[in-house]
């Protein structure tokens, strides 16, 4: 039988095999899913190069490891991290218009861009924190340039912005998102944000607010990024808090007939005034089950 620490690396390996993205030792430690247990990387290290089981499941390539042909996952990373680099500079660009924005209080980088592990065609997605009580308005003014430069997703063949996921600052806590009990993905995302604009501390209240992901990542920590690559405050068009109702009938009349279909009748699509979450097209369910097929076989 494995022990804890060989289970818990074939795990946290078995959930980026979806993704085909391979991980150095380090960050297998980092992203240790579920341990159930204090690791340190020392152990993680030792049973990556010592243990018998291990080495019968997990392939390696220049200091990479993963359940899969490690060498072509390795080629393809550092491609996309490439593609990944020029997006950021697009994402720059349009936090120096979003900080400006009135109830703007953070926006943060999120799913494949917060991995560098994009393509040419990959979405920039954009996690966007508003001031409590206008996310509708903060939803409509951030969405409102890429209408009018058509860079939305289906608009845009290359690096279309999609922002999908706006909450309020006083509704951090986003367990109550889970697909059930395990949502590995949902913690997996939560982790990886990559702030670009933090006006007020958003990024300190919403790992406070999120207590429950250190039991399912206990060694991850939040993206720590450079001064000058995030920006923060400045000067900001008064608030109009008289066009949230204006901004919240306008876009509930114009969401698609499948929005409407989906709204709230899970974690997928949810609206109201405190979280606009629009994954229609959610793999999460998907992710989760091919772990599990993996984890059944060991």
């Amino acid at each position: 039988m494995p022990s804890p620490v060989e289970l818990s690396i074939f795990r946290t390996l078995a959930y980026f095999d979806y993704f085909k993205y391979p991980l150095t030792s380090f960050e297998i430690w980092k992203w240790l899913l579920e341990p159930g247990q204090a690791t340190s990387l020392a152990q993680v290290i030792d049973a990556l190069e010592t243990s018998a089981w291990v080495k019968a499941k997990v392939f390696t390539y220049q200091g990479f490891y993963g359940l899969g042909p490690v060498d072509d996952w390795v080629a393809d990373r550092h491609l996309r991290f490439l593609d990944a680099s020029r997006k950021y500079h697009k994402v720059s660009k349009a936090i120096k218009l979003y900080r400006h924005l009135p109830g703007v209080e953070g926006v943060a980088v999120c799913n494949s861009l917060a991995w560098y592990q994009t393509k040419d065609t990959s979405d920039i997605d954009l996690f966007v924190i508003s001031e409590p009580g206008q996310v509708w308005s903060v939803r409509m003014l951030t969405t409102a340039p890429a209408i009018l430069t058509r860079q939305r997703p289906g608009e845009s063949q290359t690096d279309p912005v999609c922002l999908s996921f706006f909450c309020a600052a006083s509704a951090m806590n986003l367990e109550s998102l889970k697909i059930g009990p395990s949502d590995p993905y949902l913690a997996y995302w939560s982790y990886s944000l990559v702030p670009v604009h933090d006006r007020s501390g958003w990024l300190a209240n919403f790992r406070a607010s999120n207590e429950w992901l250190k039991t399912v990542l206990p060694n991850a920590y939040e993206v720590r990024r450079a001064h000058r690559f995030t920006h923060r405050k400045g000067w900001r068009l008064p608030g109009l808090r008289a066009l949230e109702k204006f901004a919240k009938r306008l876009q509930l009349k114009r969401f698609p007939k499948r929005i409407h279909a989906m709204m709230n009748v899970d974690t997928r699509v949810v609206v109201n005034d405190n979280i606009l979450k629009f994954h229609d097209e959610d793999g999460r369910a998907e992710i989760a089950l091919s772990l599990q097929d993996k984890l059944s076989r060991v």
